[in-house]
């Protein structure tokens, strides 16, 4: 299975969400500049919530269109607010699963001696069962005796999966 990859793909619940904190920053944004002419004191403060409505509406653009992850039997990549971030998947002994507080999507965490940990969210994509089959993959292909911890277990099985290696 050499050169193969698994790449997100965005599902319609990752553009409700998006848009959803587009909207939510823009009615915030939109808030703030009335108080600010409405001259509501301290001013310090429409500009704070004006700052977090733009803030919100990044957030939603990332979300949405210019976030996403990639997988190959040797490295994961992950893209956020459009630039890609490569990790070698080598010296990870651990992973487990958590919920992501945004959107509740699932979050692996990866683990390994000498490394700090590593986050990697599956947020709502429309093959996140696949990508967190093919990254348990890739990693038991790294280390034959990796620790897959049991709630991670159940939700995506143990390595190996069968997307970025054979199954036994």
């Amino acid at each position: 299975m050499d050169g193969a990859r698994v790449a997100s793909r965005p599902s319609p619940q990752t553009y409700l969400l998006a848009l959803g904190l587009i909207l939510m920053g823009l009615a915030l944004s939109t808030v703030s500049l009335w108080a600010w002419f409405q001259g509501v004191e301290p001013r310090w403060s429409v500009v704070l919530f004006g700052l977090l409505g733009v803030y919100m509406v990044f957030l939603g653009v990332d979300e949405g269109w210019l976030s996403g992850l990639e997988v190959t039997p040797t490295a994961l990549r992950l893209r956020s607010f459009g630039r890609w971030a490569a990790y070698p998947l080598q010296g990870f002994e651990a992973a487990d699963a958590v919920r992501d507080i945004l959107g509740g999507g699932w979050q692996l965490v990866l683990l390994g001696k000498g490394r700090e940990p590593l986050r990697v969210p599956l947020r709502r994509y429309a093959n996140a069962r696949q990508l967190g089959q093919a990254l348990l993959d890739a990693l038991w292909l790294q280390n034959k005796d990796l620790l897959v911890m049991p709630r991670l277990a159940y939700r995506f099985g143990r390595p190996p999966c069968g997307v970025l290696a054979r199954r036994k």
